[in-house]
């Protein structure tokens, strides 16, 4: 009998301790986000059921896609000619050319907009500033991210469309009449460091960062749960720019990190011989896959 309760007391003291960082999960509200794009397709399809069409993923995720086909009967397409005449459109979080909406107004589509409003205002800017007769340096994730490819059409011949790794490259000849935005979900550390450089190399450049709020603050928490514990799991999937940031972040300042997208993608090797851990989930990563991963964790 002492043996074992010495037993039970010693795989208690060997149990791995799990922090969720906070905030994480979905970004936004009913007014904008992930939260808000689910919420108009959810909407849309209850009011046009069987003819609501997604042009593309809602949001980077497919675990979101899939629900809104399987429990809405929102179908998720890439063209907009796979789209019937008179059926709704909803465009998604990350927004799209303005080439997009003139095309489906030509098809007979009834368009829904679920752009993020801060992607929107950054879409509103890149016009305002090419008006102007401004130049624009755009600093994307991924040259083809789809929230880069939306802002870059806007004004197409005043944008330099750049990357964080590429920033170094970029010859600017009119640094007092160029303006620098950003993606809005970028890496903040690698973002500020880039920009500082820039700034060094460019003293008249105006820099005007986007990245939203809500990326910020959960690549915050990730980045000081990450330097207190030292092993990092982010829940997303390997699409979303916002969940591979999270873990670059954790990264950056020493931690291990990996991303996974079900619990399945687990390895109990990476959690040998540690006695915490820290979770967070990208913007657009349901919560019940975070809990499985958690669920999934404890049983190491």
């Amino acid at each position: 009998m002492a043996n074992k309760r010495l037993l039970r007391k010693k795989v208690a003291v060997m149990s791995i301790k799990i922090i969720v960082a906070e905030p994480h999960g979905f970004c936004g509200n009913e007014n904008f986000g992930v939260t808000r794009a689910i919420m108009i397709a959810q909407q849309t399809a209850k009011q046009y059921p069987g003819k609501t069409y997604l042009l593309g993923e809602i949001v980077h995720n497919q675990h979101v896609v899939d629900s809104l086909e399987q429990n809405y009967g929102v179908k998720t397409v890439h063209r907009l000619e796979e789209i019937p005449t008179g059926a709704t459109v909803v465009i998604r979080a990350h927004g799209a050319p303005p080439e997009t909406y003139k095309e489906a107004e030509k098809r007979g589509l009834y368009i829904i907009d679920a752009t993020c409003p801060l992607v929107a205002q950054v879409h509103k800017e890149v016009k305002k500033l090419a008006q102007e007769g401004k130049q624009i340096v755009y600093i994307a994730s991924d040259y083809q991210h789809d929230e880069a490819l939306g802002v870059v059409a806007e004004a197409p011949d005043k944008v330099n469309l750049t990357t964080l790794a590429d920033l170094d490259k970029q010859a600017i000849t009119d640094p007092k009449n160029t303006i620098v935005l950003t993606q809005t979900t970028l890496s903040t550390l690698e973002t500020k460091d880039a920009l500082e450089k820039l700034t060094q190399k460019y003293p008249t450049l105006t820099i005007k960062p986007h990245i939203c709020p809500a990326t910020t603050q959960r690549q915050e928490a990730v980045i000081k749960l990450a330097k207190e514990v030292g092993l990092v799991v982010i829940v997303g999937s390997p699409t979303s720019s916002n969940s591979k940031r999270l873990r670059e972040v954790a990264e950056e300042v020493g931690a291990k990190a990996y991303i996974v997208d079900t619990a399945k993608e687990l390895n109990p090797a990476w959690f040998k011989a540690a006695t915490k851990v820290a979770v967070s989930s990208g913007a657009s990563t349901p919560e019940e896959i975070l809990n499985e991963v958690i669920e999934r964790i404890k049983t190491f």
